[in-house]
Parts: structure tokens; C-alpha cells; sequence
């Protein structure tokens, strides 16, 4: 273990790596990019406008019958043994 740490920290002459970086976007030639006039649509977006009122059937609610009931359920009991720590390897 001694030799790989005295390995490790002596300096080292590190080769050069030839790369080929692919990271950039790839456009083909003779595609050029025009700046689009937005002005007209965002001063249409910033004025007012009336809006139409739409009807609808709200579905998100859960379907839970009429005959289904909750009930709690009291785990004092069981939290208490969890406490207290129970052997399970006695039987």
C-alpha cells in the first residue's frame, strides 16, 4: 500500500491526448439563422382581451360510494410493543 501512495504523489509527464469534440451543434452549410420580429406579437399578448367562459366536468374528484365507510384504527398497542422491543426469536 506504502508503494501505490508514493506513486501517487511524485509528479507525473502526462502524454498529450488527440480529441475529436462533438460537443458543438451540428448545422449544415449553407443554413444561416434570421432574427425573428416579435414585437407585434407580444404587444398583441399584453393588451386585453375577452375571454369566453367554458364548461366543465370536473373528473378528478375520487369515486367513493355512499356504502363505504372509514374507520380508524388505533396502533397504540402495536407502537408500544415496537418500543418496547419485542424478542422475535423466542419461538
Amino acid at each position: 500500500m506504502d508503494n501505490v501512495l508514493k506513486g501517487i504523489e511524485g509528479s507525473h509527464a502526462l502524454k498529450h491526448a488527440d480529441t475529436v469534440d462533438k460537443s458543438g451543434p451540428a448545422i449544415e452549410a449553407g443554413v444561416s439563422v434570421k432574427k425573428v420580429d416579435r414585437s407585434g406579437f407580444l404587444n398583441e399578448v399584453t393588451k386585453d382581451h375577452e375571454l369566453k367562459h367554458a364548461d366543465t366536468v370536473d373528473k378528478s374528484a375520487p369515486l367513493i360510494g355512499d356504502d363505504v365507510h372509514v374507520k380508524k384504527v388505533d396502533r397504540s398497542g402495536f407502537l408500544n410493543e415496537v418500543q418496547k422491543g419485542v424478542d422475535l426469536k423466542k419461538n
